[in-house]
């Protein structure tokens, strides 16, 4: 082996070593930002979850408040416990895709 086929070998071999330093600091850079990415759709499915039932809460203030009114003036207050219904049955089912979705890729 001559002195080139030497320098080539080493230079092989310091280039493989730096490859995979390289590869395990993206690594560790994928797995902190997967961790982060974890939490911030943990906040946020939570912060769903809470709007349901605020949502729901809504529906039923409206629906009973429209229980206690007159012909012409409950129909407004049934629409808008529908309508708050409707928007928490949406979050409800974002919440659901966003945990089956998480736990089929994590779980």
């Amino acid at each position: 082996m001559g002195r080139q086929d030497l320098r080539k070998n080493r230079e092989t071999t310091m280039y493989v070593s730096m490859t995979g330093k390289a590869q395990s600091e993206q690594s560790r850079v994928n797995a902190t930002w997967e961790k982060r990415m974890d939490s911030s759709i943990q906040e946020i499915l939570e912060l769903l979850a809470e709007n349901v039932n605020w949502w729901e809460q809504a529906a039923d203030t409206c629906e009973h408040t429209a229980t206690r009114l007159p012909t012409g003036e409950k129909e407004g207050w049934q629409l808008m416990g529908a309508v708050y219904r409707e928007r928490a049955e949406k979050h409800n089912r974002l919440v659901e895709q966003f945990r089956g979705g998480n736990n089929s890729a994590h779980g």
